[in-house]
């Protein structure tokens, strides 16, 4: 008896055998994707078999760190004083220079006691009596380039061999910020005149900026250091400052 043939045409479609083939196989490649993504996965190095997935790397905190700008209202603690020629000039373990040589010193700390170490330290190393090996690289290295820059190092070159002899030179007897951010200070370097009788002061408004990781002097207009300076009889305001 032949067995009467099958029709498909009135079944529901996910009942013929076209449907049911087609779904298997899309299901297969749907199964082959996953595993290859997954082996993917493990060889790009974020993981591994049988390893734990890696931890996020914390990112920590994205508030930059506030720059002390409190400026000190006191001698700064723990200076120690060193000569370069005649001159004293500070020395501080925690606010610089961490380097010093071919008469230079350089690397301060980006902190108001860091900026009065390099007023101090740059004033002197760029000064005449300091010698040509002290101020020809600290001005060419140490200043900010620019026009005013370059008339101090042509009048110092040009300036005739006159070596100041002992007690002859100003020296450091204090300061007074005259303005501080963590990009610019503005300090008055107060010098002591080395006259008899009444003491007599001269004042330096010297301005530095944070430029490259470290302090650097702004040279006085016209490269006169002159062009900075003015003279006083007293001590107010000024915090008292020098070697002793």
């Amino acid at each position: 008896m032949q067995r009467p043939t099958q029709d498909f045409a009135d079944r529901p479609p996910w009942t013929r055998p076209g449907f049911i083939a087609s779904a298997a196989l899309v299901l297969a490649v749907i199964i082959a994707a996953i595993i290859v993504a997954v082996s993917s996965l493990r060889n790009d190095g974020t993981g591994a078999p049988g390893a734990p997935a890696a931890s996020p790397t914390p990112t920590g905190s994205s508030t930059p760190v506030a720059l002390p700008t409190t400026v000190p209202s006191t001698a700064p603690a723990g200076v120690r004083w060193e000569l370069v020629g005649q001159n004293a000039v500070p020395v501080s373990e925690s606010a610089g220079p961490s380097r010093i040589s071919d008469g230079t010193a350089a690397g301060y700390a980006h902190t108001p006691e860091g900026a009065l170490i390099a007023a101090a330290q740059l004033s002197t190393r760029a000064g005449y009596s300091a010698g040509r090996q002290s101020w020809e690289p600290t001005i060419q290295q140490q200043f900010e380039p620019g026009a005013d820059r370059d008339r101090l190092l042509a009048a110092l070159r040009g300036a005739g061999d006159a070596p100041a002899g002992p007690g002859e030179l100003s020296q450091i007897a204090g300061y007074q910020y005259q303005s501080y951010t963590p990009d610019t200070a503005v300090i008055g370097l107060v010098f002591r005149a080395p006259a008899a009788g009444t003491p007599r002061y001269h004042v330096l408004s010297l301005t530095l900026r944070w430029r490259e990781g470290d302090w650097r002097m702004v040279a006085p207009p016209g490269g006169a250091w002159t062009s900075v300076n003015r003279q006083t009889t007293d001590l107010v305001g000024v915090v008292e400052w020098g070697a002793r």
